[in-house]
């Protein structure tokens, strides 16, 4: 064990999606392919038709891949004053809602080494902790290559200041390492956890204000040297 690290009995959970792999970027072609399609359908700017996606998407309030696949399905029946999907426009609009999760999860750069210096230099426990559709998911972090790095794999309904709460119990020091605030940084803080937020593009619906003393680090490898430096993320917010 490295000095600095959370202690032999330190647990760090990390997240998956956009801190370890590639995922916005294939919300956003979709978000995109959607509206190119909408466009040659109707006519409508492509700007109009992100627009009623996004209140579509806030109204499922998720990624979860049915929730995405009823953001696209609704947005295509705004945009075109329809009352149903017509069957002819459901295997395209399917495809398009199932991309981000089809596409590969390719690891961010740096990412399988940094995984792999934290294991070889934290004597406590190292853990995945995501959201999702079960079966999805871990479908995902198989097509990764990173599960193997992992102690151990959890992928919540939800991740909130509970479910930390009950994943940080028995560990003296805990710390989450994510790039969202509203899913990873904030109910962590709330639990008792130290954070580190990743700076990365995340689900618009993510986005939140942040304690003054977070620490913020450019990449997950970023995240991985300061946690071996020793540089503390983040004081607890919530209790011990």
């Amino acid at each position: 064990m490295v000095a600095g690290t959370p202690g032999a009995d330190g647990l760090i959970c990390i997240d998956f999606d956009d801190t370890l792999v590639a995922n916005q970027e294939h919300f956003e072609e979709a978000v995109g392919q959607l509206c190119a399609d909408i466009h040659r359908a109707t006519g409508m700017p492509p700007a109009e038709a992100r627009a009623l996606f996004e209140r579509a998407d806030e109204r499922q309030r998720g990624r979860h891949r049915n929730r995405f696949l009823l953001a696209v399905l609704s947005t295509y029946c705004a945009a075109t004053g329809s009352a149903c999907v017509p069957l002819e426009a459901v295997p395209r609009l399917a495809q398009i809602a199932a991309w981000p999760y089809d596409a590969h999860p390719a690891p961010l750069p740096g990412v399988p080494a940094a995984l792999q210096l934290l294991r070889a230099r934290h004597a406590g426990p190292v853990w995945l902790v995501t959201t999702g559709d079960p079966v999805v998911q871990a479908g995902r972090i198989e097509r990764s290559g990173l599960g193997g790095l992992f102690d151990a794999r959890h992928i919540l309904p939800e991740k909130d200041a509970a479910a930390f709460a009950a994943l940080g119990a028995g560990h003296a020091r805990r710390v989450m390492v994510g790039n969202s605030p509203v899913t990873d940084v904030l109910p962590a803080l709330a639990a008792g956890f130290e954070a580190l937020y990743v700076r990365r593009t995340t689900w618009s619906l993510d986005l939140a204000p942040l304690p003054g003393d977070i620490r913020e680090v450019a990449d997950f490898p970023a995240a991985v040297a300061l946690l071996l430096r020793g540089g503390p993320p983040a004081g607890a917010a919530g209790p011990p």
